[in-house]
């Protein structure tokens, strides 16, 4: 499968993203993986009693993981994406919680000609953060811009 190329996307181009519900084993695994080995994701009395969320949650580098996986997952950048080349704004509102399910709504905010390379461009875009509460409802969980670097055809 070809993704699409820099050519292929507009300003205001939008996508949403498959649906992921989180378990305790992706909390657990990243947490080990990465050594976020805090109390807030490992003990449940602590962070049910001591924390404001009242119960686990997932760490930001966790969240921002899976949305950029979910968009991968399109297979909108196979084999057309080189790089990422930044990651700004990044702005959190609501924990996610073992048994969360999230989507991703991704908006192309940008896009401009490679200076360097004549047969590249960059796009930035904005990645949405949603829970999701029922078919239709979502609540705002938080953020972020990338800009990435992609073939031109």
């Amino acid at each position: 499968m070809q993704g699409k190329f820099f050519d292929d996307f507009n300003a205001g181009d939008t996508f949403t993203t498959s649906r992921r519900t989180l378990t305790e084993y992706d909390l657990e695994a990243f947490c080990n993986l990465a050594w976020f080995n805090q109390s807030m994701f490992f003990d449940d009395i602590y962070a049910t009693e001591e924390m404001p969320y009242k119960s686990k949650v997932f760490p930001g580098p966790l969240i921002v993981s899976f949305a950029v996986g979910l968009f991968l997952k399109l297979g909108i950048y196979e084999k057309t994406i080189i790089a990422l080349l930044g990651i700004e704004n990044m702005k959190f509102k609501a924990p996610l919680r073992i048994g969360d399910t999230m989507h991703v709504d991704v908006e192309i905010l940008e896009k401009k000609d490679s200076m360097s390379h004549s047969d590249r461009g960059i796009l930035s875009m904005r990645f949405t953060v949603n829970k999701v509460l029922s078919k239709t409802g979502k609540e705002f969980i938080m953020s972020f811009e990338m800009d990435h670097m992609l073939k031109k055809k």
